[in-house]
């Protein structure tokens, strides 16, 4: 929903990557079967805003040309061509159902639910060109979406992995670095496309557990890299200063923080969002979520028990374990804590335990297996009085997989989604919508 808030205008919604959608026909009917019915129910017959989930398939066929070669920019004339007839297609299927897209989920542009997704999210990586032309074509295909006369906007956002999955390329300076070069390198061209079609378009980086910049001390960091990457090479591409080559980083690449993945981290979103305001990177978007949390696991055999059999084949679950002495430890999926690589771990070590499993916001769990949602309000109401960011986005997009759990009589599902261990994904992200709706006071 649209809304106002502290005097500006700001946005509500959920993203459609929730929904099995490859082909630009499949996702019409889910935006006429799914998104449409849900915002109605949710919020009314207004015009409804939507963080619409855009894959390769579906931007090549939006943008009616078979896909590119790996380089990192787009011709004149596909920045400046007028929509396709299949994007003139999606255009009115928006207006007929008063859709307002005002964000795109381009971070899993890959199927995203295929039977095995896993580590594949993060393809193409920021190593890669082939993650800069995707996502400009996406921002291409926005900027479309952008230019409907009843919408008219001048900026929107799309949200991207923010760098390589560490499990598969490291962390090593020379990763970050040549993922710095790709990221300015599609920079400089967003910069072209906003002087091509009067819209700008920017890059939400979003840190997740287990990827580059995965904590906001760290994205801080590599973020000095992508700066000094565009201070050094935009002076002599573009003819201006360096001082401009850094305000064209700051404006062009922000943060789109998920609370769920900085709940993992044990981070507090709250104090990164004021972290991230004190080093001058702009937050694009916030994706309202929570994890899973289980305290104490050694002493509470039964609840372990529930944790581990969250473990399922389609996404990572990126584990998180908090040791006595404050120390972190990290695994790329559950099966890895459960059984390491090299020795086994030591429960009665571990404080906590926090893993990456996006369960809805509105879960009442009881037990030493709860969830971070605590720290959801705090950040959500502070980044509304400061007017950090107006897209507002609940993503669970774990429904199906949720309901495969419990309907295969999983305790650990149905402890999530309720005691009956039924799930309707759409009632479902009604309830959590308006859950949102509840705790940002609109």
């Amino acid at each position: 929903m649209r809304f106002k808030s502290h005097g500006r205008e700001a946005y509500l919604s959920y993203s459609t990557n929730v929904h099995p959608a490859e082909t630009m026909d499949e996702l019409i009917a889910v935006l006429r079967e799914q998104v449409a019915p849900i915002s109605r129910q949710a919020f009314g017959n207004d015009w409804a805003a939507v963080n619409l989930r855009l894959g390769m398939k579906q931007v090549d066929a939006l943008l009616s040309h078979p896909a590119l070669p790996s380089t990192s920019y787009l011709s004149d004339d596909i920045l400046k061509a007028p929509p396709s007839p299949a994007c003139e297609k999606f255009l009115a299927a928006l207006d007929d159902l008063k859709l307002d897209v005002v964000s795109i989920n381009a971070f899993p542009i890959r199927d995203f639910h295929a039977p095995r997704v896993k580590e594949q999210v993060y393809s193409p990586p920021w190593t890669d060109g082939g993650r800069a032309l995707y996502s400009l074509k996406i921002a291409k295909a926005l900027t479309h979406f952008m230019a409907r006369p009843e919408i008219e906007r001048a900026q929107a956002a799309i949200s991207v992995p923010s760098g390589v999955f560490k499990g598969l390329y490291g962390d090593a300076e020379e990763v970050k670095t040549q993922c710095a070069h790709f990221i300015t390198e599609c920079v400089r061209e967003l910069l072209r496309l906003e002087r091509l079609t009067g819209r700008r378009v920017v890059l939400g980086f979003e840190p997740e557990p287990a990827t580059t910049g995965e904590t906001i001390p760290e994205f801080i960091e590599y973020f000095k890299l992508i700066v000094a990457d565009a201070r050094q090479k935009f002076p002599l591409q573009l003819g201006i200063t360096r001082e401009r080559a850094e305000e064209l980083v700051r404006t062009f690449v922000t943060v789109n923080m998920d609370l769920c993945h900085q709940a993992v981290e044990f981070e507090d979103p709250l104090e990164e969002l004021k972290r991230l305001q004190a080093a001058g990177i702009s937050v694009s978007g916030l994706h309202l979520s929570a994890a899973v949390k289980l305290t104490e696991p050694a002493k509470n055999s039964g609840d372990f028990e529930r944790f581990k059999a969250l473990d399922e084949p389609r996404y990572l679950h990126q584990v998180v374990a908090r040791h006595r002495d404050g120390r972190l430890s990290r695994y790329d999926d559950i099966p890895l804590f459960v059984k390491p690589r090299r020795g086994a771990v030591n429960l009665d070590d571990i404080t906590e335990l926090r893993c990456h499993f996006h369960v809805p916001l509105f879960a009442e769990l009881s037990g030493a297996l709860t969830t971070t949602r605590v720290t959801v309000e705090p950040a959500v109401r502070y980044a509304l009085e400061k007017g950090i960011t107006d897209n507002f986005v609940a993503e669970t997009y774990t429904w199906h997989v949720l309901s495969a759990l419990a309907s295969s009589g999983n305790e650990a599902a149905r402890s999530v989604v309720g005691q009956d261990g039924k799930i309707d994904v759409r009632a479902g992200i009604v309830r959590e919508l308006q859950w949102a709706r509840g705790i940002m006071g609109i």
